[in-house]
């Protein structure tokens, strides 16, 4: 593998986190440590971070094992003492802190992408709290959990970066969500979900950020020509043969952001397949859908302002499935971090167990980034993010070990992208290429024939 990965910049990188002068100020910094413990703030996150890499549902004895590992002897009843505020918001210090400096700079080596200055693709997921913690998270009501946290994520897909993280309480709707914006930078393209669609969101991507979006349309917003006329959508589909087409719009009725609007024909099956699926969501909100929305759903339909010169319909199409790659991030997550299963019923455990976890998280996607086309872009050969963590997960203690000798760190790292290049490949696709491996043909080939049936990959972001 020609490795992307320069093993002593990231054991500088690791060793710069895990320096033990700077974690002890910030931990006497938020009170976690107020007086002097053999458990200081240095083996305390140490064993949080690994000890939940090396078993996602460790629970307070493994945890309190882990500690005894790296030389300080604690009972569980000690250990859960230690769960108090403080360490919270010591700990939420050490994601900021992770944040910032587990971040790649070396793109993916995509013509397509490197267009753009970043590709930030923005979502949201929600975990369920014990219902003691409503007051501060409540749920979206209804048959959900009286008590939930949404998770606010930006990924930055060039470099492989998770560059936001913003948690908030489950009720919370992602209309409202602005704070991505504080990532949008010049020259950058976004994607984001269909719950993310507000004009003025859109205008300040592109008015004041300098930057581009491609989003899906959402349904009863206003589409005017150029010279301002309104247009029915509807009918300008039906006059259509079911074939792919652009044409210039303004978006919206005061906003008229310049933009292109996008439609290409989806096939039946997968046209159905959304018709149900909006038919029985509609259901259960007491609703019943127009015809004029169900005939839309015939169409993918997007806007952009990325201009034709940039990308043809079929690129746009086809970097709106980027944006599953969040979703794949979210199925990381609750599948193989057990985010969605902490067993925890006091406040300060269940967060305390959401931060270690997460820091843990952000140091896994540093290292991974840069190994999703370890091969090129024209090898048909991907990292799978699943199988890399199962193999980081094995290496866990080995890091542990080595985090104070930086040969021996170099030196784990080295056999840890070895393992990789071994076990961490996805399976070879022909009919439907990995999403990296499309990218790199598409940055080849401006126009191709244009084949429908590729948009049944789109089915699981089309709901």
């Amino acid at each position: 593998m020609s490795n992307p990965h320069n093993v002593e910049t990231v054991s500088t990188t690791i060793q710069e986190f895990f320096n033990e002068e700077k974690i002890e100020k910030v931990a006497r910094r938020t009170k976690f440590v107020q007086r002097s413990s053999p458990l200081g703030g240095f083996i305390f996150l140490q064993a949080a971070i690994f000890g939940f890499i090396d078993d996602p549902e460790a629970n307070l004895d493994d945890l309190a094992q882990a500690c005894a590992d790296l030389g300080v002897d604690i009972s569980v009843q000690g250990f859960d003492q230690r769960l108090n505020p403080y360490t919270l918001e010591f700990l939420k210090e050490m994601l900021g802190r992770a944040m910032e400096q587990f971040k790649n700079n070396s793109p993916l080596p995509l013509p397509i992408l490197q267009q753009f200055s970043a590709v930030n693709l923005v979502d949201s997921t929600v975990l369920s709290l014990p219902d003691n913690m409503a007051t501060e998270f409540p749920g979206c009501g209804g048959d959900g959990p009286q008590a939930s946290l949404k998770v606010q994520l930006t990924v930055e897909f060039l470099h492989g970066n998770l560059s936001q993280i913003i948690i908030q309480a489950g009720k919370e709707p992602d209309q409202k969500f602005e704070a991505y914006l504080e990532q949008v930078q010049a020259g950058s393209l976004n994607i984001n979900d269909l719950g993310y669609f507000v004009l003025k969101n859109l205008q300040t991507i592109a008015e004041q950020k300098g930057a581009y979006y491609i989003s899906r349309y959402l349904f009863g917003t206003a589409l005017l020509t150029p010279d301002e006329e309104r247009l029915n959508l509807g009918e300008m589909l039906n006059k259509r043969s079911r074939q792919p087409f652009e044409r210039d719009i303004l978006l919206g009725a005061e906003k008229k952001l310049p933009c292109r609007l996008i439609c290409i024909p989806l096939p039946q099956e997968v046209a159905a397949r959304r018709r149900q699926k909006a038919k029985e969501a509609a259901a259960r909100r007491g609703k019943t859908l127009s015809k004029a929305y169900l005939a839309l759903l015939d169409w993918l339909i997007f806007v952009t302002n990325v201009p034709a010169v940039m990308l043809s319909i079929e690129q746009v199409a086809l970097l709106y499935r980027v944006r599953w790659q969040i979703e794949l991030v979210f199925k990381l997550w609750k599948s193989y971090c057990a985010l969605d299963r902490i067993q925890a019923l006091r406040r300060e455990r269940v967060l305390f167990e959401l931060y270690a976890k997460m820091i843990g998280i952000v140091l896994t996607q540093f290292l991974v980034g840069p190994l999703r086309m370890p091969h090129g872009c024209w090898a048909n050969r991907e990292i799978s993010f699943f199988k890399v963590r199962d193999i980081f997960q094995r290496f866990a203690l080995d890091l542990i070990c080595s985090l104070r000798n930086f040969d021996d760190l170099c030196a784990v790292l080295t056999k840890l992208f070895n393992r990789i290049e071994r076990f961490g490949f996805k399976q070879k696709r022909i009919k439907h290429p990995n999403v990296c491996h499309a990218l790199a043909l598409a940055s080849i080939v401006y126009v191709w024939e244009f084949d429908v049936d590729q948009f049944a990959d789109l089915t699981p972001l089309l709901a």
